[in-house]
């Protein structure tokens, strides 16, 4: 089945996702232009991640959902964290650069696995969902990480 918003519109629900998903990614990976490393890293909020936990915890969102959930790959295959909660947490060896790279990996994964499928396809990994279903989950983490990613770069440049 195609989904339009209109008839007349020539615009597809499934184009009309992948430009809101691909906003959002571009204005995470632009969360980080102009921080120094130290900006990026630290811990502006107790108990929160940091600009950057939050930039790599998208890609483990994206890693997880358009990746585990359609392939059925385990996460550690993948090159994500297995536990959620580890997905916020920055490692040493973790960059600005590092984590863009991941991302855009993540990225082009998340493009090649989403290729040739129908948004009523159903992917089985660990519980069975639409293509749809992935697409707007996804699209709803990454609005809520980019809404998280202006407050937390705010106060990162005012220290």
């Amino acid at each position: 089945m195609t989904h339009r918003h209109k008839t007349d519109s020539g615009v597809t629900t499934r184009d009309d996702l992948e430009a809101r998903i691909e906003q959002c990614r571009t204005l995470i990976l632009g969360s980080l232009d102009g921080l120094t490393e130290e900006q990026a890293r630290e811990i502006v909020v107790p108990g929160r991640p940091s600009v950057l936990g939050v930039v790599r915890h998208t890609a483990y969102v994206e890693g997880v959902w358009f990746g585990e959930a359609i392939t059925g790959r385990p996460r550690a295959e993948l090159g994500l964290s297995v536990a959620t909660a580890n997905s916020w947490k920055t490692r040493k060896a973790d960059t600005i650069a590092s984590v863009t790279a991941h991302c855009r990996e993540i990225h082009e994964h998340a493009r090649a696995n989403l290729a040739g499928l129908d948004l009523d396809d159903v992917v089985t990994g660990r519980h069975p969902r639409t293509v749809l279903s992935l697409y707007t989950h996804v699209l709803d983490e990454l609005a809520w990480n980019t809404g998280q990613l202006d407050i937390l770069r705010a106060l990162a440049e005012t220290r």
